[in-house]
């Protein structure tokens, strides 16, 4: 994050009042004019009209105040900032933004190319059982063999299984965290199969910040957003007896909102099925049974080439029986 234009962005996020929202509208008012976030903080007069027509403000002592502390606290870190202006930044968060709330920062390490390949989204409870995580695995081992990106959250149990199958297949990986970036730390089980070419690791939120529920929920809906097609593998009912709401859930119903294919693992697989695979399925996803592999989300991405989201479920799902 050491480059003057990422400090720039990370600066007006850091002002106060300043949400996705107001960094989109930014966005906007920049492309039109053709300009950088940096060329912005050089003429705060600008803000005003960059601004008209939102109820949100930017003071530019507050953006001022915040590029000094970054270039002390960011010096030197191997962190790339993508913004809605960057070549990298992904066309299908862009695409997406409107339909549901997505981040216009993300805080990167790795390779960051990973972002210009196909790639599903693996998601699942922590506390699977061995069916399920081994249907996890198999399922990312054979897509990243066939150059698909594996996209998950990091959690234990299918998160996890998911990423370390990608790699051992010779794949990739992406790793989209539910904190800040700074807190990233290697887990053992993936230790021995990292690369700098084979992962890339992406948060949305303030380098610093520590992991939380609520940063986990709103995690769920970048990794959709990032997904080509999305695989839920066991999920639990939306809210349990507590009345917590189950990540998986969300993610399967998050992926369903925006138009992403989801495929959600056929209750008959389990001994004891999950209580939220049958809603999903219920909700519009699409039943799948790791016994056919990987051939229907295949078939799917396949379908779905050179169009943009949202996709009608119903449709693609048809055209993936031919």
């Amino acid at each position: 994050m050491n480059t003057l234009e990422g400090r720039a962005w990370h600066a007006l996020a850091g002002a106060r009042g300043v949400g996705p929202k107001t960094l989109w509208l930014l966005a906007g008012y920049l492309a039109s004019r053709k300009q950088t976030a940096s060329w912005l903080l050089q003429n705060p007069g600008e803000f005003e009209t960059a601004m008209r027509g939102s109820k949100a403000s930017i003071a530019a002592n507050d953006i001022a105040d915040q590029l000094n502390e970054d270039a002390e606290k960011f010096d030197g870190r191997l962190v790339t900032v993508l913004h809605p202006l960057h070549h990298d930044f992904p066309q299908q968060v862009k695409n997406l933004k409107d339909m549901t709330p997505l981040p216009a920062l993300l805080y990167v390490r790795g390779n960051v190319a990973i972002l210009n390949r196909s790639g599903v989204a693996i998601v699942g409870q922590r506390q699977a059982g061995e069916a399920a995580l081994a249907a996890a695995a198999a399922l990312a081992f054979e897509l990243a063999a066939r150059g698909i990106n594996i996209t998950s959250g990091y959690a234990a149990g299918i998160d996890v299984a998911a990423h370390l199958a990608a790699l051992r297949a010779g794949g990739t990986t992406s790793i989209v965290l539910a904190e800040g970036i700074d807190h990233f730390q290697t887990k053992p089980e993936l230790k021995d199969h990292l690369t700098v070419d084979n992962i890339l690791v992406i948060s949305q939120f303030e380098p610093g910040a520590r992991w939380a529920p609520y940063l986990a929920m709103t995690r769920n809906k970048l990794v959709c957003a990032l997904s080509s097609a999305v695989v839920v593998i066991a999920s639990g009912p939306e809210r349990d007896a507590s009345g917590t709401m189950s990540g998986t859930y969300d993610a399967g119903m998050s992926a369903l909102k925006m138009g992403i294919p989801v495929f959600v693992v056929s209750p008959g697989f389990f001994a004891d099925p999950p209580a939220g695979n049958r809603r999903l399925i219920a909700k519009g996803g699409r039943e799948w049974d790791p016994a056919t592999g990987a051939a229907p989300i295949l078939a799917a991405i396949r379908s779905l080439a050179g169009h943009q989201p949202p996709f009608r479920q119903l449709h693609l799902f048809e055209k993936t029986e031919d």
